[in-house]
């Protein structure tokens, strides 16, 4: 067996080592209930419309992670893992690719029934294919690049962690707002605001509207895909809206989910003095996570605002609603809502 065989067997033994590692984030699938790691700088294409998984894109477009689940076909149709092996060769050959690897390996710890890994080359790109059986249910993925960014991707070694990393769901996945807030960091971290849906906004200054649509674009969880959809099509309906504000008068936005009432997303947009723009998103799945934007005109585009955010994020037991009108935040212990235990107000330079 190749490199990837061997990994395996040493992960298998190294038990939690890359359970959680840096620059990784857990995504989950609810439906098949499995769990696979992503990196933090790939964007999430939004779930399929059957609920069995998504795609994920790297930033620039190269490299692409494929995960689905399912039922097994053993459970359905009383076929063997080895037919449903069989089968996935079958289709590869008649395509005629160029495979690499096409090794089957027993899970040496018990944790899955059976699982294999085949490693193919098609039209110039690479693909890492592994699915892992276990009960009723199965989840495969397809890593894939293209054959020159291989050695790199080996090297990371990001197509180790993110194959092998799939299986059951383990328990350790990050929040949704703990996602976004990681998608969020980093010096080199940046957004570009489309105005009207083009970069080209012709002298018009952006609104809240644009400024959630592009955050969403760039960061898609569950609910902002909602709120895209929302902003897209103000006609669109969807049970698990609670509430829903858009007033780009006050430069506010806010969503609040139905299915659970820690689900809620809201924004600010405030003037600066020195003509750049404060950009507060409060996001809270179901933990609250602050994010503040400088916005420049000039590059139209939101740079992570660190000063102001490492303000907000030094109070304690606190839950931060923002104001739909005015430039007051008000703070509430957490344990108790319905009282304000301070106020931060903008005054176009800082908090006071």
């Amino acid at each position: 067996m190749k490199r990837l065989t061997l990994v395996l067997c040493l992960i298998a033994m190294a038990g939690s080592l890359f359970a959680q590692p840096k620059g990784y984030h857990s995504y989950w699938n609810e439906k098949y209930d499995f769990s696979i790691l992503i990196p933090d700088d790939f964007n999430g294409m939004g779930e399929s419309e059957s609920g069995d998984g998504q795609t994920f894109v790297s930033p620039d477009g190269d490299t692409h992670i494929q995960v689905y689940g399912g039922y097994n076909a053993q459970t359905i149709f009383g076929t063997s893992f080895d037919d449903e092996y069989q089968s996935v060769l079958k289709k590869l050959n008649d395509r005629k690719v160029k495979i690499l690897d096409q090794g089957t390996a027993d899970d040496p710890d018990e944790e899955f029934d059976v699982s294999y890994v085949i490693q193919y080359v098609e039209d110039g790109l690479y693909h890492v294919l592994r699915s892992v059986w276990w009960g009723e249910r199965y989840a495969t993925v397809d890593f894939w690049c293209y054959l020159e960014d291989k050695a790199r991707y080996e090297e990371g070694p990001g197509i180790d962690i993110v194959v092998y990393s799939l299986g059951p769901d383990d328990g350790t996945r990050k929040s949704e707002s703990d996602q976004v807030r990681g998608w969020c960091s980093g010096d080199d971290y940046y957004l570009n605001v489309y105005v009207d849906g083009t970069l080209e906004k012709q002298g018009k200054q952006p609104t809240v509207e644009d400024m959630v649509l592009s955050f969403a674009v760039s960061n898609q969880t569950p609910m902002t895909m909602v709120v895209m959809d929302k902003i897209n099509d103000p006609a669109f309906e969807d049970e698990d809206i609670a509430e829903w504000t858009l007033d780009n008068e006050n430069n506010y936005m806010k969503i609040q989910m139905v299915s659970d009432s820690d689900y809620w997303l809201e924004a600010c947009l405030w003037d600066k003095d020195n003509g750049h723009k404060l950009f507060v998103v409060n996001y809270n799945a179901p933990n609250q996570v602050l994010l503040c934007f400088d916005y420049d005109p000039k590059e139209q585009v939101l740079y992570p605002d660190n000063t102001t955010l490492y303000l907000l994020q030094h109070m304690p037991k606190a839950i931060v609603r923002l104001p739909r009108q005015g430039k007051t935040m008000d703070i509430y212990y957490y344990k108790d809502l319905s009282k304000v235990v301070k106020r931060l107000t903008w005054n176009g330079k800082g908090f006071n």
